[in-house]
Parts: C-alpha cells; sequence; structure tokens
C-alpha cells in the first residue's frame, strides 16, 4: 500500500523488492532487466513466484492499484481479496495468483538466473557459484555465510572474465 501510496514507483520501469537475507547484485539484474521490457512480472521460480526476490513491473503495480481502489477502505486489492481463497498463502504466492490469475498480469517464463535457492531446485545455492549471470542466492542468515556468499559470487565471476581474456 505504502509503495502505492507514495507514487514513487511510476518514475521507473520496474519495482524491485528483496529479502534481507538474500545476497543481491544489482548489477546483474540491470542486464536481464533488459529482455524484459513490456513485461508484467518476472516469476523467479517454476513452483511460483518466492519471496527472496521479487520483480514487478510498474505497469503492474498500475493495475494492483486499481484492485486497492476498489476496496472500501484502500487497504487491499478488492477483487484478489474476494475472488481468491488466500488464508494460508505468504505475500509471494499472494501476488503472483492476484496478477496472474485475477487481474490478469501475465508473467514472464521463469529466468533461472533471477534467483539460485534450494526451494527452487538450485542445489548448490550456498556454494553461490553459479556463475558471473546470477543475480541473487538465497537464504544466508548469518553475516558470515552472507560476505561468503558474496566473495564466491563475486569470485566465479572473476574468474570466468580471467578465463576469457586468455
Amino acid at each position: 500500500r505504502k509503495l502505492i501510496a507514495v507514487g514513487d514507483y511510476k518514475k521507473h520501469d520496474w519495482v524491485v523488492k528483496v529479502d534481507p537475507d538474500a545476497v543481491f547484485f544489482p548489477d546483474r539484474l540491470s542486464k536481464l532487466l533488459v529482455k524484459y521490457q513490456g513485461a508484467g512480472y518476472i516469476n523467479n521460480c517454476r513452483y511460483g513466484m518466492h519471496g527472496p526476490i521479487e520483480l514487478f513491473s510498474s505497469r503492474a503495480i498500475d493495475t494492483l492499484a486499481e484492485d486497492y481502489k476498489l476496496s472500501w477502505d484502500g487497504k487491499a486489492p478488492k477483487t484478489c481479496v474476494t475472488k481468491m481463497d488466500f488464508g494460508q498463502w505468504g505475500e509471494d504466492m499472494f501476488m503472483d495468483q492476484c496478477l496472474s490469475k485475477i487481474l490478469e498480469v501475465k508473467p514472464v517464463p521463469t529466468d533461472a538466473t533471477l534467483m539460485c535457492e534450494s526451494h527452487c531446485d538450485c542445489n548448490a545455492w550456498y556454494w553461490c557459484n553459479e556463475g558471473d549471470d546470477m543475480v541473487s542466492y538465497h537464504p544466508f542468515k548469518s553475516i558470515d555465510s552472507y560476505k561468503n556468499c558474496m566473495a564466491n559470487a563475486m569470485g566465479s565471476a572473476a574468474k570466468e572474465t580471467k578465463h576469457m581474456l586468455h
């Protein structure tokens, strides 16, 4: 709601939400987003949207904002709330289902370079060495594990660049 109320998202093509325990590389994301101009949102897992990193176009947020306007108090997207049984869902699944099934904002098919986590069949997530284009790794609950992941991910990028130069 706050995002919609403030309206700053309209100044940008994309809105990105990243969990604090996700190791995130914004420079890698900007390269990825070039491929998806005009998309509604990007699915980050073949099982549906997962919460560590969520990407929505400003157009998708505009559509969601219109649904908020339909509610009597502006605190929830009316059509999505009334048409879905979402009691056990997290916000990630709610957004995925609300946008795709109710508001008909279509996602881009899963991009495997957006997120590496164990719940999305990225078994090597902990090592953070999936190449220099992986945008995020999740979860890293301690500062040391977060720093190790970042170093490994940046090291694999440096190794690949060095290999290409020789």
